[in-house]
């Protein structure tokens, strides 16, 4: 089977080079990115947050129509982790796929690197990438790029678990297909669907991906390891766009769907994992500005079915906007619940689970097209066991700016 994953990749990795050299169109060069600056008070304590992504593409088009290119993104973030986890990312295992390369105490990281091919049999993309699941995921709408009541880059308050984006695999070394869009047409006009394989989440050692040891803390406290690490990963998703006419305007909807499972490969006796398994769903409807929309999802974290072990959330959220140019404004509501159990909740015994609520309201203002500034405040109830600190809530006041290029 390793093999076989070998031979596959290399094959791939073959195929989206060969022919380069002719090449109709010179190589194009494409550099895009983000960043935004956090600062606030969270519970009376000030705090603040950067973020940048910085993303380098170079491609070019062969006679045959053929497009061929590879792409490098780097980031910098303190607030994500070494490895994605398995279902929120406060109350679940370190298991999930990685974030990126760089040494466990840097806040810059190569994130992705890959090739690709892309054509009328559709895309092709192999290497360090994010999967489909996450590509065409859809949640609650926002107006912020780093503070959100789901899939944040910034959390002041410490306390956000809202969680769901299928993204287990993180950048992990992967092979994704998505079929030409609207490709089957009629009816399904407006439909993408997408497969992604991940060999092993453990592709580049010293816990710089998805750890060997995986840790649980038992009723006493007592803290628990295993050696542990998933393979075989295959995740695949939809999205579905389809405007309807209402009057003189129209209402578009969006629809994303995903499912994501992976194969366990335990290295030791204690039967503390299983196979991994996460769905997720979202929706959206936008009309007049106007964005309306939720997201939910479901995963066992990937922990062995022992009582009630699962991970469930939810989003829903409304967004306003005026426009996108030099002096529109945007509003926003959201709000995100999730429920994490890991050895628990028993009545009797309630060990490790963690519920959460998360409430925000906030505007931004656009400076100049891709530049804008905003204010938020948020609010987040966590109840947990007394064992492990007994229930918490924050209220975060926050400005944002950000920039897209």
């Amino acid at each position: 089977m390793i093999g076989l994953r070998k031979a596959l990749l290399g094959v791939s990795a073959a195929a989206l080079t060969a022919g380069a050299a002719y090449a109709a169109d010179p190589v194009e060069i494409d550099v895009e990115g983000s960043a935004s600056l956090v600062a606030g008070v969270s519970d009376g304590d000030g705090d603040a947050d950067v973020n940048a992504t910085v993303k380098v593409t170079g491609s070019t088009v062969l006679n045959s129509g053929l497009e061929l290119g590879a792409a490098a993104e780097a980031r910098l973030d303190a607030d994500q982790p070494p490895q994605l986890f398995a279902g929120g990312r406060y109350s679940s295992l370190l298991i999930g796929g990685p974030r990126g390369v760089a040494p466990l105490d840097s806040d810059i990281y190569l994130q992705g690197a890959y090739a690709y091919a892309k054509g009328s049999f559709g895309q092709l993309i192999v290497g360090r990438d994010k999967g489909v699941a996450r590509m065409l995921a859809v949640t609650s709408p926002t107006i912020f790029t780093a503070v959100n009541v789901n899939d944040w880059q910034t959390d002041l308050s410490g306390l956000n678990d809202v969680h769901t984006v299928n993204d287990f695999t993180g950048y992990s070394t992967k092979i994704t297909y998505m079929p030409p869009a609207n490709f089957l047409g009629g009816v399904f006009g407006g439909l993408q669907l997408g497969v992604s394989y991940s060999p092993t989440l453990k592709n580049c050692g010293d816990r710089l991906c998805a750890p060997e040891a995986g840790f649980i803390i038992a009723p006493d406290g007592t803290m628990l390891t295993e050696a542990s690490n998933w393979e075989d990963a295959i995740e695949a998703a939809l999205y579905y766009q389809k405007p309807i006419k209402i009057g003189g305007d129209r209402l578009l909807i969006g629809i994303g769907a995903s499912y994501v499972t992976a194969d366990e490969d335990a290295l030791a006796d204690l039967p503390l994992y299983d196979d991994y398994e996460s769905y997720s769903f979202g929706l959206n409807l936008a009309y007049r500005g106007i964005t309306l929309g939720g997201s939910i999802k479901n995963t066992n974290a990937g922990l062995a079915s022992v009582g009630d072990n699962e991970y469930l959330a939810f989003d829903a959220g409304i967004t306003f906007r005026t426009g996108e140019d030099a002096g529109d404004v945007a509003f926003m509501l959201g709000y995100g619940q999730s429920e994490a159990n890991v050895l628990g909740p028993n009545p009797l015994d309630p060990t490790l689970f963690r519920d959460t609520q998360t409430a925000q309201a906030g505007v931004t203002y656009v400076i100049k097209r891709g530049i804008t500034i905003g204010a938020a405040a948020q609010y987040v109830e966590s109840t947990k066991p007394l064992a492990v600190g007994g229930p918490e809530d924050a209220t975060t006041v926050v400005i944002e700016s950000s920039i897209k290029f």
